[in-house]
């Protein structure tokens, strides 16, 4: 997928996603957002809407997310769609959500929201009977709901970091979410190019590990004096992040889906992740024969 640069924006068909709830209602092993380990906490509606109407001067998705954690949570989820609405930073806003509070959504959710996306865990399933609920209310609402079955997880962080080395090199490159995906993230006043580095630092706080930082790997929103300029500047940048160290993106071993034990939340080290245990070789041997295909037909379009 290709950045377009037009009338002073980067335009992407991409998402960007807001965490309006850092924690969540389950405890799943394997969440990319870390919520099981984040404190409980709602972002104030005033900081969001600063951050997507900032923001929004230089940079137009096909979608902003709101997420969490468990985005219905949050009392306030109505003026969070409104406001992101209301900033014009995408087309479309989207509620992506366990569904476990879904039938608690008021008309004025259904009405306002375009898209509800629901990830249904094996062992924290929505109840059967508010399924058709579901269905009627976005059938009324002209709102498209997904349904989606997760029995798997990828193993994702890890809990001793890699070394800088070409292995953790070619795990950004072949990271569908920051160059592929567009997947990006808005965090306290920060853009960064993928959902890890907002809650890592509080993860591996847990450990007694203090050696990332996730401002090396963001832009500030608010301190940028062209933001067209700097966003595009970031974003099409191909350095790996910092955070990668940490992350196995997209080539790491299956895992059925569970939910954690509170010893492993209290130390998430005892979980012992390591990309020498859990990378998946062949998976991470294709997605790298795949790259390096992609960057030939590349070069050869370019000196045709």
């Amino acid at each position: 997928m290709k950045y377009e640069l037009k009338n002073g924006k980067v335009l992407t068909s991409g998402i960007i996603k807001y965490a309006v709830a850092y924690h969540c209602n389950l405890r799943c092993s394997g969440c990319t957002h870390l919520a099981p380990y984040s404190r409980k906490y709602f972002p104030s509606l005033e900081s969001f809407t600063a951050d997507v109407n900032r923001l929004g001067k230089g940079l137009h998705a096909s979608v902003i997310e709101l997420l969490g954690g468990e985005p219905l949570l949050n009392p306030e989820i109505n003026s969070y769609i409104k406001a992101a609405k209301e900033s014009g930073i995408a087309e479309t806003v989207r509620v992506t959500t366990n569904g476990l509070l879904l039938h608690k959504m008021n008309d004025e959710f259904w009405r306002d929201v375009d898209v509800v996306s629901v990830t249904m865990y094996p062992d924290a399933l929505p109840q059967e009977k508010f399924i058709p609920m579901f269905k009627k209310r976005a059938e009324e609402s002209n709102t498209r709901l997904y349904l989606r079955s997760r029995p798997q997880f990828r193993a994702v962080i890890v809990t001793e970091p890699h070394p800088h080395d070409w292995i953790t090199k070619m795990i950004f490159r072949t990271c569908k979410d920051p160059a592929c995906y567009h997947y990006h993230m808005i965090h306290e006043g920060k853009l960064y190019k993928c959902g890890t580095p907002a809650f890592l630092k509080d993860y591996l706080s847990k450990m007694g590990r203090n050696d990332y930082d996730p401002l090396v790997d963001s832009f500030d929103i608010h301190s940028s004096r062209d933001i067209y300029r700097d966003v595009k500047e970031f974003l099409i940048s191909g350095t790996a992040i910092d955070a990668c160290r940490f992350c196995l993106g997209y080539v790491g071993k299956s895992q059925e889906h569970h939910q954690l034990g509170s010893e492993h939340i209290a130390d998430p080290g005892l979980q012992n992740i390591r990309r020498s245990t859990h990378l998946d070789t062949y998976r991470f041997l294709v997605r790298c024969a795949l790259y390096y295909q992609q960057l030939a037909l590349e070069k050869i379009k370019g000196a045709a």
